[in-house]
């Protein structure tokens, strides 16, 4: 994996695409307009592992491939003890990773000491092999942790390729494969790399196989459990420096020490994984299993690929902050009442509908009851200590849904959005600051659209005798999704040096638009029913007295814009 071509980056402005080793993609990350796997989804589960490389690399060497002071490292770069800094020689170590930080920035490409650690560990790096397989255990392991009942499950190659999912019993509809000799089931070398990759990360529940270690509750991916939220620079480089979090203030439960899955053996990861150990570094929480996972190595990879699973306990969900990519949300009802678990992205709901929750708005209003993504702290500390320069930064937001079938949890669709904003209007957190504005004018968007926009179709609804909520529910969905772009266009046009008070007023007059446009539509669309209406305790309610009340309310609440 080191030299051979798995990682596929867009190499240009045109959209071009080619396959680049692990080697390759840091020497050239600069290079590199950004991944390019087969889904988003695939390519978040392939960042986050090469941000464990990077994580790893400099939390023991600076920029120059020197070991920082405090650190023993052995032949291969790892720690010989478990890092216990004191309070100032953690400072000095906090300092000393910032600068290693921001001199690879101005450098704006990595230096070689992050291929002189990769060939350190080059046996770790292969696809296929006896005793370190990549992301893998061992025939071995089976047997030394005792699978119930002796068996694991089988998974072939259409159900690890995430672009099919298709089980034994139920064909996928409009594959990308056919059934030709087994086709949809074969996987070539790289491939299979990725989507083993994505394949730990967003798994399911639909196999069968466990450890005979007692009940534990098992593991389903844990981006598959998370609303993933990244930050994209200009080229693939920036994309991961802006994602590399080299300290956090809450260093509660947080190891400086760096344990990426491939320098422990894959017998150590399970058997720790079976005892309860929870990731509490990054580089492993990137590099994190939800199956053991076996790969026969001496398979012929132009045949059907065949690998065997067994289930691994789940990350614990409550309060997990060492994620730092992650909306989250306060549960006040259930089983995690009282605690922040991670929030999933919805189909039906844009990232700028979660603007609060990317921020520290709702921080400042509810404190006990809210906690942001610390990828948006990380990038608030770079700008207000001037580490970047003023730029326009694209908020990511990805995640796969699956079914309503709790049993097998299949993924169905990968939700994925983008934010396009200037860095200083993001992070420009104090009192009237642009932060509090957008969320503001989200927040009288939403109200616009639930209250108001509400109202009027439920006294179409009303006039019509419709029984069911779905009615109300689509006719929200319509002018939402009208609404989408032109919002997402408007953030991303605001600058440091624009008016508070003119983008505000901007904005009202396109929402109002909008959602005036979209009430004409159906008032157009009304038949002589709506227009003879219904009597009610005020009168006669039609739907010209309905769209008047409407306009009446959404004045009041915009105003002549």
């Amino acid at each position: 994996m080191l030299d051979e071509k798995w990682i596929s980056v867009v190499v240009n402005e045109e959209g071009n695409s080619e396959k680049v080793s692990l080697k390759d993609v840091f020497e050239n990350a600069h290079n590199y307009v950004d991944l390019a796997g087969d889904t988003e989804t695939q390519d978040f589960a392939v960042l986050r592992v090469l941000l464990a490389v990077v994580q790893t690399v400099f939390s023991r060497l600076d920029a120059e491939g020197n070991p920082y002071d405090f650190i023993e490292l052995d032949e291969r770069y790892k720690p010989i003890n478990e890092m216990d800094l004191e309070d100032e020689e953690l400072d000095e170590y906090k300092e000393s990773l910032m600068q290693t930080w921001l001199d690879i920035w101005k450098q704006g490409k990595y230096p070689s000491v992050i291929g002189d650690y990769l060939e350190k560990w080059r046996d770790r790096f292969y696809l296929f092999d006896d005793k370190f397989p990549f992301f893998q255990v061992t025939k071995d392991d089976f047997i030394t942790n005792k699978v119930k009942k002796g068996k694991p499950t089988t998974i072939y190659g259409k159900n690890f390729n995430r672009l099919i999912t298709e089980s034994e019993n139920k064909k996928a509809l409009f594959s990308p494969k056919n059934e030709q000799k087994n086709n949809k089931d074969v996987l070539n070398e790289d491939q299979i790399v990725r989507w083993l990759i994505c394949f730990q990360s967003y798994t399911g529940t639909g196999d069968k196989s466990a450890f005979d270690i007692g009940k534990y509750k098992f593991s389903i991916g844990w981006l598959y459990d998370i609303g993933g939220v990244y930050l994209k620079g200009k080229n693939l480089f920036e994309t991961l420096m802006l994602n590399t979090i080299v300290f956090s203030d809450d260093n509660s439960g947080i190891s400086f020490t760096q344990k990426p899955c491939w320098e422990a053996s894959s017998g150590e990861l399970v058997r720790s994984l079976l005892r309860g150990h929870q990731p509490d570094n990054l580089a492993e929480l990137y590099t994190a299993w939800s199956r053991a996972i076996y790969i026969n190595p001496h398979m012929d990879v132009g045949n059907r690929f065949i690998c065997e699973i067994v289930k691994l306990p789940e990350i614990n969900h409550q309060d997990q902050f060492l994620e730092p990519m992650t909306l989250w949300k306060y549960n006040k009802l259930g089983e995690n009442k009282g605690k922040f678990t991670p929030k999933k992205h919805q189909a039906s709901s844009a990232l700028w509908r979660s603007f609060g929750l990317l921020t520290d708005y709702h921080n400042k209003k509810n404190k006990d009851q809210s906690h942001n993504p610390e990828i948006m702290d990380w990038l608030a500390f770079l700008k207000e200590n001037d580490f970047i320069e003023n730029r326009n930064i694209k908020v990511c937001a990805v995640s796969m849904e699956y079914d309503n079938n709790a049993a097998s949890r299949v993924p169905v669709d990968e939700i994925i959005d983008k934010l396009l904003i200037d860095d200083y209007v993001l992070t420009d957190l104090q009192e009237n600051g642009w932060v509090l504005i957008i969320n503001d004018e989200v927040d009288k968007t939403k109200y616009v659209v639930e209250q108001i926009y509400y109202r009027f179709v439920n006294d179409i609804k009303e006039i019509r005798n419709i029984q069911s909520s779905d009615f109300i529910e689509k006719k929200k969905s319509e002018l939402y999704f009208k609404i989408d772009q032109p919002f997402k266009d408007w953030i991303s046009s605001i600058s440091m040096s624009d008016s508070k008070d003119k983008k505000i007023i901007e904005w009202r007059k396109i929402l109002k638009s909008i959602t005036v446009d979209q009430a004409k539509h159906d008032l157009e669309s009304a038949n002589s029913r709506d227009y003879i209406g219904i009597e009610t305790k005020g009168g006669i309610k039609n739907i010209a007295t309905a769209y008047n009340s409407f306009i009446q309310r959404l004045n009041k609440e915009i105003g002549e814009v």
